[in-house]
């Protein structure tokens, strides 16, 4: 056998074994012949999407800080910038943070407008997240806050007095929701960092287009706004120009 064969056969062996057992709880036999072969399924714009997120956490990496995300739904990108950050900055402590109820959008302001006929969308499965965490083994990389951002996030920040970040991932959609959050991550924003938007200027949300203006006149000279290309989203980034 082969240095390289023996240097992987345990670790496979043991994930393969994993997965075997995941895909069994959750009644999915075929998921694994689905899942490794995904770009023969996946669409030309949630590969844009993503191939967008990829070079964004890349530019990350340089900044000082941990990365959060504020609406996780089911840890989809979540777990795909955790993983990122795994094979392009595998010996730091950097790590992502989620911050989400994980039951769905609940609470609407005026500034929302119409998207309060999306009151449950977007619910996700706390469970399910932490047994792909423990299946990839990134427990240590991957921290859940459960609750609203604005019962979790303050008392955080408050008590961690240490946490940084380089890059906030916004995709909670909704006004009051978006604002606390930029609100709170502003000083905690490393200089060079990055605030991401998935549905700025999308008229079915908005209340975080309406967030993004608000918070941008508070903070005079503090961020410029940079477009994200070849993606539909994420549709907007705010870099950290001045503290």
């Amino acid at each position: 056998m082969s240095g390289s064969k023996k240097k992987y056969s345990k670790a496979d062996q043991d994930y393969i074994a994993r997965r075997a057992a995941f895909a069994e709880k959750y009644d999915q036999p075929d998921l694994w012949s689905i899942v490794d072969h995904w770009p023969l399924y996946a669409g030309v714009y949630s590969l844009s999407r993503f191939i967008a997120i990829s070079k964004l956490v890349e530019q990350s990496l340089a900044v000082p800080g941990h990365i959060g995300e504020v609406g996780s739904w089911r840890g989809a990108n979540l777990l795909f910038m955790a993983k990122l950050i795994r094979l392009f900055d595998p010996h730091s402590n950097k790590q992502v943070h989620s911050f989400d109820a994980f039951e769905g959008l609940q609470q609407f302001s005026p500034e929302d407008g119409d998207a309060t006929r999306t009151k449950g969308f977007y619910r996700g499965s706390l469970d399910e997240l932490l047994d792909v965490i423990a299946l990839y083994d990134l427990e240590g990389e991957v921290v859940i806050h459960k609750g609203l951002v604005e019962e979790t996030l303050p008392p955080l920040l408050a008590e961690r007095t240490e946490l940084s970040f380089s890059m906030i991932y916004i995709d909670v959609d909704l006004y009051a929701p978006t604002l606390l959050a930029l609100r709170e991550f502003h000083n905690r924003l490393s200089l060079g960092g990055m605030i991401v938007f998935d549905e700025w200027n999308i008229a079915m949300f908005p209340g975080e287009t309406v967030a993004v203006r608000e918070f941008m006149a508070e903070t005079p000279g503090s961020y410029v706004m940079e477009h994200v290309r070849n993606t539909r989203q994420p549709s907007l980034v705010l870099r950290k120009v001045a503290l």
